[in-house]
């Protein structure tokens, strides 16, 4: 056998322990060595490690995906109603606001008009991002930031930096367009129906609220309790909502999704006929709705922003109505027959609150009552035969066309309240009216 020299080690023999921290520090220069300890994470690498974790029911696993049950369903639901609201707190307190700020009805109402181009620009420029981020991580992330920023708006007394952060809370307030599309293809129809009746829920519970709680407590109450409601939904989401693989696993870019958004919308004529319409049928919506309370609060009503803001349950007659004409009309021909129907409705309403609202000192609030359930119908009956007759011209860019349906949409929205309150302004209900 060869004998094992000095210093060297049999190869079944453990190694020998490494030295310890006396012994590798023993020498003459051992006080010039130092020890360096990792330094603590910065805020935005903790806020990201709190967003990109994912509890261990909501981890994606391709053999098992996730249910899409009725409770993840009214979740999704819950939170885009209260998403969705954050557009229309300010709506039956902008008299408030205007004092509050010492500013004109004009110029008070320039705040519903930074939330819906805030909104508009979102569905955008936000939007597609859906189909490039990882949508778990996206939509929280987007929940969190205007839920940091709404807290801004509770403590502001700058009427400039009102409007900015509205505009800003109103941009990445599109989480509702993020999750309505998540259910599997058997139970999309249903679950859209659903996540679509509580963003509709969202706009009547918004203005509802704002106005009985206003007419008790500050103005700032409601935007507090806002907030509060933006971070519960961070949580619920955080806590339940199932981290579901990339829809763009081929690596799409975003301004090739852009870019096809346009295209899409050149080539298809029933698109444009339906952007058209909903661009004309939300101006006329949020134009009456943002001038109504104005009218209300003035002679010869002067109600109470308590009165004004029950006003929205006037919505809840549409939002029965509608589906039972959707079921018996919408399903049974074609959607044409359902827009002109509900385009009439509105027009009736209209003519009827603008003439019968107010005439010199006097008025009749049986007006813009009969105004507000008719247009409200026929608005959601003709938007809802709209988008069933867009969704068949490509089955399989249902999210670009939704994308290109509701930019103009809410552009719609976004004219009629700067006009609508601007010619308001100049000559009153019966000029903004006709």
């Amino acid at each position: 056998m060869t004998p094992i020299q000095h210093g060297s080690s049999s190869p079944h023999e453990a190694p020998s322990p490494p030295l310890n921290s006396e012994s590798r520090h023993s020498g003459p220069e051992s006080g010039e060595e130092k020890t360096t300890s990792p330094s603590p994470p910065s805020i935005w690498q903790t806020i990201y490690r709190v967003l990109s974790y994912t509890p261990k029911r909501c981890r994606y696993d391709p053999a098992n995906p996730p249910k899409f049950s009725i409770a993840l369903n009214l979740l999704f639901a819950f939170a885009g109603a209260f998403t969705v609201a954050n557009l229309y707190y300010n709506h039956p307190i902008l008299h408030l606001l205007a004092d509050q700020f010492n500013v004109s009805n004009e110029r008070a109402s320039l705040i519903p008009t930074l939330a819906q181009a805030g909104y508009a620009s979102g569905l955008l420029f936000l939007c597609p991002l859906g189909d490039v981020f990882p949508r778990r991580l996206y939509v929280l992330a987007l929940v969190l930031f205007t839920a940091t920023v709404w807290l801004g708006l509770c403590l502001t007394n700058s009427f400039a930096l009102f409007c900015s952060l509205t505009f800003l809370t109103s941009l990445t307030t599109v989480t509702p367009q993020l999750i309505g599309d998540l259910a599997p293809p058997h139970r999309r129809a249903s679950a859209l129906s659903v996540v679509a009746s509580g963003l509709l829920l969202g706009i009547l519970v918004a203005r509802l609220l704002s106005g009985v709680v206003t007419n008790y407590t500050s103005w700032r109450t409601i935007y507090w309790l806002a907030f509060a409601l933006q971070y519960l939904i961070f949580a619920l989401l955080w806590l339940f909502m199932p981290d579901y693989p990339s829809a763009n696993p081929a690596g799409i870019t975003y301004p090739r999704i852009l870019y096809s958004i346009l295209t899409i919308f050149l080539r298809h004529p029933l698109l444009v006929q339906a952007c058209l319409v909903g661009f004309c049928t939300s101006s006329t919506f949020t134009s009456f709705w943002t001038t109504l309370t104005f009218l209300l609060s003035a002679p010869p009503y002067a109600y109470s922003t308590l009165i004004i803001g029950l006003f929205a349950l006037i919505g809840i007659s549409s939002m029965l109505l509608t589906p039972i004409f959707s079921r018996l009309v919408t399903d049974r021909f074609v959607p044409l027959l359902s827009v002109l129907i509900g385009l009439a409705c509105a027009l009736v309403g209209t003519l009827i609150g603008t003439y019968t609202g107010t005439t010199g000192t006097t008025g009749t609030v049986a007006g813009p009552i009969l105004q507000a359930l008719l247009l409200d119908f026929g608005i959601q009956s003709a938007q809802i035969a709209n988008r069933a007759a867009i969704y068949a011209i490509l089955p399989n860019a249902r999210n670009r066309i939704n994308t290109a349906y509701m930019i103009s949409a809410f552009s719609g929205q976004l004219t009629g309240t700067a006009v609508g309150n601007h010619v308001y302004a100049r000559g009153g209900w019966v000029r903004s009216g006709s």
